[in-house]
């Protein structure tokens, strides 16, 4: 077959090897082009090079969606590496396609709402790079990436706790401190160890790498995504914030368990998870080439010009543009569809042009009147123009059609109108909205900088706590949203706040020490919710506990190393 390929792939030499023709549509880019016209790169082929299918790959950095995509008749394919971070546009973007490839299974559902032919294509790992060199084990535990206490919290949390008991060597945390791919493989080939984590439940490069190079892998417990591809404790090892430091000293002191672990994972990595088996993979799930072909959804287009050209990812020229095109096809697909106004009417904002947004708000709230979401965006923007009273009535409009929210909510917020719409308590108070009607939080939709863009409850409680960074009912709110959503080292920092605030609060004291335990903070953890339990006697330390179990050694290393002396000088203690 032939593949015309926008975008890297790493499978392009295994195709190759294979007997297949893989072409680079990018070397046909034009020097001062900003993007892609797939249409011009198909009239420039030569017949031996017509492809038979068309693979937009994703990408870092600034993303590639070809001009023509949705008019090409060559069918066309979408690979997701990322959708755990960005699943918010790849399902959109997602409708120009009839084929999706994504690498996590979790996402393969959130892809198939369209009827589209949807694969799990794994990451794999090129051993003619990445290979056992079957040198010294010098090294007890090993980590090459991206290190950044912000940026990577829970990363520096895990490292960090690892140190405090192990010699753990890192690569890549520093600008001089940086590795190829071969210098990695060497590296951890010297590692007894070496210690993945997954941003956000995924399985990543890194744990193909590492188990090809025959170290014993160390990775977070992600559950579905594993499953199907490793057995934990037969090919691997996964941890959580309760046994990470346990299972490392025991696999350090069990040489021969971690030997046989590392070979049968490596085994399996030369078996079934290298370049070649995924890309005869690829190749099978093709199968004869056969596929429906899908009519691309405009709107779901244009939405993706617009997030990616908001958030800096696409030339904001070129993505309005397009953006606007698509949406304008898409209204006159669907004359009666609000969603398609509420859409140029962000884009009319992202131009500067006010009075486009606001007629277009207005048509979208005569096809739908109930959406409190569009009356709240209208009130934003009359807001930002100072029209006070009439933003404030379009913000009671949206109190009156959110229907999840609790009558002293209401109350509340209406008694903050108009004079309270610049303060934290508003601001919170939307959020909880939100909140009630189940928009929290979408990963891969990063928190817009200001209100005329807001969708999520995390926005409004973010910008609450940029009015004020020690309001109470934003730090406690923010903090429970990020640790139900399975981020419990980006919630300490709020709690943390808030009990820098409130010391003598015991909530403030548990709702923390159960998020520090969560996230690889235990002895921070036990400490706050024995300082919550003198404060609260009434609760059980011990059931809290056993909600965030902590492995057995740790808890008896750590009690005694927790003395009255260091608990009772704190704030919220009696002297």
């Amino acid at each position: 077959m032939n593949f015309l390929v926008v975008g890297g792939f790493y499978l392009t030499e295994a195709l190759q090897m294979l007997g297949h023709r893989v072409i680079n549509a990018e070397a046909y880019l034009p020097p001062a082009a900003e993007e892609l016209d797939l249409a011009a790169v198909l009239d420039r082929l030569p017949p031996a090079d017509r492809p038979d299918l068309v693979l937009v790959v994703e990408r870092l950095g600034p993303r590639r969606l070809p001009l023509n995509l949705e008019n090409s008749k060559v069918p066309r394919a979408f690979y997701a590496l990322d959708p755990h971070l960005n699943l918010y546009w790849h399902r959109k973007y997602a409708s120009a396609f009839d084929l999706i490839f994504t690498t996590q299974q979790t996402s393969v559902s959130a892809f198939q709402t369209r009827g589209q032919t949807v694969h799990w294509l794994p990451w794999a790992v090129n051993l003619g790079v990445i290979f056992d060199h079957a040198l010294p084990r010098t090294f007890e535990i090993a980590f090459v990436g991206r290190v950044d206490a912000q940026l990577r919290c829970k990363r520096h949390l895990i490292l960090e706790a690892l140190k405090s008991r192990f010699a753990v060597r890192v690569w890549g945390d520093r600008p001089d401190n940086q590795v190829n791919q071969q210098e990695m493989g060497r590296i951890y080939s010297q590692s007894r160890l070496v210690v993945n984590e997954s941003i956000q439940g995924e399985v990543n490069l890194r744990m193909f790498e590492a188990l090809a190079a025959g170290a014993l892998l160390l990775t977070e417990d992600v559950g579905p995504n594993i499953l199907g591809l490793f057995t934990p404790g037969k090919h691997l090892i996964t941890y959580g914030s309760h046994d990470l430091v346990e299972k490392a000293a025991y696999f350090l002191d069990h040489e021969e368990e971690r030997q046989a672990i590392a070979q049968q994972g490596r085994e399996l990595v030369y078996a079934r998870h290298h370049t070649l088996a995924r890309a005869r993979q690829f190749l099978e799930y093709l199968g004869e080439g056969d596929w429906p072909r899908q009519a691309s959804d405009h709107l779901q287009l244009g939405q993706t010009l617009l997030h990616l050209s908001f958030r800096g990812l696409y030339p904001i020229r070129l993505g309005m543009e397009r953006a606007h095109l698509h949406l304008r096809e898409a209204l006159s697909r669907h004359p009666e569809s609000a969603t398609v106004y509420q859409t140029l009417g962000l884009l009319a904002l992202m131009a500067k042009d006010s009075a486009a947004a606001l007629a277009a708000y207005d048509q979208a709230l005569s096809l739908t009147p109930e959406d409190f979401h569009l009356h709240f965006l209208r009130g934003h923007l009359l807001q930002h123009q100072g029209n006070l009273e009439p933003a404030a009535a379009a913000f009671r409009q949206g109190m009156k059609h959110a229907g999840e929210v609790s009558y002293e909510l209401r109350r509340a917020v209406r008694a903050l109108l108009p004079w309270g719409m610049y303060t934290a308590a508003f601001f919170t108070g939307l959020g909880r909205v939100y909140e009630a009607q189940g928009l929290t939080f979408e990963p891969g939709y990063p928190p817009a900088p200001e209100p005329r863009f807001f969708a999520y409850a995390v926005e409004y409680f973010l910008h609450a706590l940029k009015l004020d960074p020690h309001y109470v009912p934003a730090l406690k709110s923010l903090g429970r949203l990020l640790e139900r959503h399975g981020l419990p080292c980006e919630a300490i920092p709020y709690f943390e706040r808030w009990v820098q605030t409130e010391p003598e609060n015991p909530e403030a004291r548990w709702l923390l020490g159960q998020a520090q335990l969560k996230g690889y903070q235990p002895r921070e953890g036990l400490k706050n919710l024995l300082v919550a339990q003198v404060l609260e006697p009434q609760r059980d330390v011990m059931e809290v506990l056993r909600s965030v179990p902590l492995a057995p050694s740790m808890l008896k290393l750590l009690l005694p190393q927790i003395t009255p002396e260091e608990l009772w000088p704190a704030p919220a203690l009696p002297s």
